[in-house]
């Protein structure tokens, strides 16, 4: 296999006949601070693309102390949700010239720690982190050694770190308005079994604006383990027909696709009256024998933000929360 060597400044500095200095500060942007010959600096910049040169980053790296690299780490890249913010993450952080590094927890706290410890030994600037269960722990301690860091999608109360999330407990809360509103008077919520804030205001608004309409007594929390198979999903769903529920809010995209398949097998005599409610939108949404209503999040506003708050924490260490408001996309 033939070696291909990298053009050094060197190697364009013998070519234009100039010292390596001065190719530097040329390709380095500084030929007017430096009062460098218009013509010089020119015809530095056109060898340097002939010979299709590529600045070492690591070494600019080391000059500078930024690898202008963030790493993301998400629950599940494979998730739609997820998919769709790795994919805005990478368009917008190269309009601050970075580029992104991405990993997936699988909701595992260890694995979550590795990925992280991994990023920062390969010196990413900062991280934006969606963070799982049973890391409060180390999210907090890599605080305290001044990484630069921002939660995304959930985050700890109490904890002085920046983050971006939706206001679940709203958005839950005008979605079961909206089900009351069109006449279903029992619905009920099928959620994580987990303690992440994100999961719990979902099911607190559900619940509250169960309370606020006098329905306290209907309320129907329903709480399945990450991971399960669809035939819990199934045996959920159907319990909770029997004990009276006539419509549902599914807390997350693939909770709605567990149970979703569950309500198909009903028949249509049944599910027609079925009010649905999911989180995030789904193309598998539209095979389904009737419409499925959807919380649709911000995830170009989710993204945008945690990136500036990002960028921001690494100029000053500031901190800041930011909770921003779904949009509830109607389909009954």
């Amino acid at each position: 296999m033939p070696y291909f060597k990298r053009t050094s400044i060197r190697d364009i500095a013998e070519a234009a006949g100039v010292s390596t200095t001065l190719v530097s500060f040329v390709l380095n942007g500084k030929a007017n601070e430096y009062r460098i010959n218009e013509e010089t600096a020119r015809r530095i910049v056109e060898i340097a693309k002939e010979m299709n040169y590529n600045p070492n980053i690591a070494a600019k790296s080391l000059r500078n102390g930024r690898s202008k690299i963030i790493g993301v780490v998400v629950s599940d890249i494979s998730n739609p949700f997820f998919a769709s913010i790795a994919r805005l993450f990478e368009d917008e952080a190269a309009k601050y010239g970075y580029t992104v590094f991405f990993g997936s927890s699988d909701e595992r706290a260890d694995k979550m720690e590795h990925i992280i410890k991994n990023l920062m030994s390969r010196g990413v600037d900062g991280l934006v982190v969606v963070p799982c269960e049973n890391t409060k722990d180390f999210i907090s301690s890599l605080v305290l050694r001044d990484v630069s860091i921002v939660l995304l999608d959930r985050y700890f109360p109490g904890v002085k770190i920046s983050s971006v999330a939706l206001n679940n407990y709203e958005t839950t809360y005008k979605a079961t308005q909206h089900l009351l509103k069109f006449g279903y008077n029992s619905p009920g919520i099928v959620a994580y079994d987990v303690q992440l804030i994100h999961m719990q205001d979902r099911i607190k608004g559900y619940e509250s604006c169960m309370r606020d309409a006098g329905y306290e007594q209907k309320i129907r929390t329903m709480r399945i383990a990450q991971g399960s198979p669809i035939e819990s999903a199934g045996s959920i769903v159907n319990q909770a027909l029997k004990q009276g529920v006539d419509s549902f809010i599914f807390a997350t995209n693939l909770i709605s696709l567990s149970c979703l398949y569950a309500i198909k097998d009903l028949g249509p005599s049944l599910t027609d009256r079925i009010g649905l409610i999911g989180f995030d939108g789904n193309p598998a949404f539209d095979f389904f024998s009737r419409p499925i209503s959807y919380i649709q999040q911000p995830v170009s506003a989710l993204v945008q933000k945690s990136l500036q708050l990002l960028m921001e924490n690494m100029e000053n260490q500031e901190t800041q929360s930011i909770l921003l408001d779904g949009q509830l996309v109607v389909k009954l």
